[in-house]
């Protein structure tokens, strides 16, 4: 594992869970390189045990349940697309996965162009790795994952709004700051698809 591929997109599990509940998943799927660490990978293995697929459809619990279990599946096939670095030191306790993806980054800059993460601190720690190490990387929120896919042209603006929506809505992130961070970094206008309370 010491020497598994390292693709330029870093993803956290939390963001993983994010993007994996979107229509747009399978095009991510077919389309991007993604890496993630052992630690994260644990985290998505430990959701789908302990959160029930059976929690009834719009409740926090299944979100998290068929995000993980969907995100697991491309990094525990025989994709290439899809590898596991290890984390070392491996960081414990409950951030760790947030944690591992900034050692990663830390030990290994050059190899990434973003960190994608789900928490805000974590993404300007990352940041500032990025600013001292190789300057051209950048930590960004989930919705960019999906925006990688509009830059590639696999998907339209209006899916892409619509994704992104989807995914606001289902991480409850629909407070002032949470729609902030949201869509900063993507230089693109929803408001032609989605409402005035899901735009910056």
């Amino acid at each position: 594992m010491a020497d598994a591929t390292r693709h330029p997109v870093i993803v956290d599990s939390d963001a993983l869970i994010a993007v994996a509940n979107t229509d747009l998943w399978s095009r991510i799927l077919e389309t991007l390189n993604l890496t993630t660490t052992n630690v994260c990978q644990q985290e998505l293995q430990r959701h789908t045990r302990e959160k029930s697929a059976h929690a009834p459809d719009g409740t926090r619990e299944r979100w998290v349940h068929d995000g993980s279990k969907a995100a697991l599946e491309p990094f525990t096939s025989e994709a290439e697309a899809f590898t596991v670095v290890p984390s070392v030191p491996r960081p414990h306790g409950k951030d760790a996965g947030e944690t591992s993806i900034q050692r990663e980054v830390e030990q290994h800059s050059e190899a990434y162009t973003y960190a994608i993460l789900m928490d805000k601190h974590g993404r300007k720690a990352i940041n500032r790795v990025f600013d001292t190490q190789n300057g051209d990387g950048k930590a960004v929120a989930p919705p960019f994952l999906l925006y990688l896919l509009l830059k590639r042209g696999v998907c339209t603006e209006e899916e892409f709004c619509l994704a992104c929506g989807e995914l606001l809505r289902g991480e409850g992130w629909t407070g002032f700051q949470a729609i902030q961070a949201a869509w900063e970094a993507i230089p693109l206008d929803c408001r032609d698809y989605l409402s005035d309370d899901l735009l910056p």
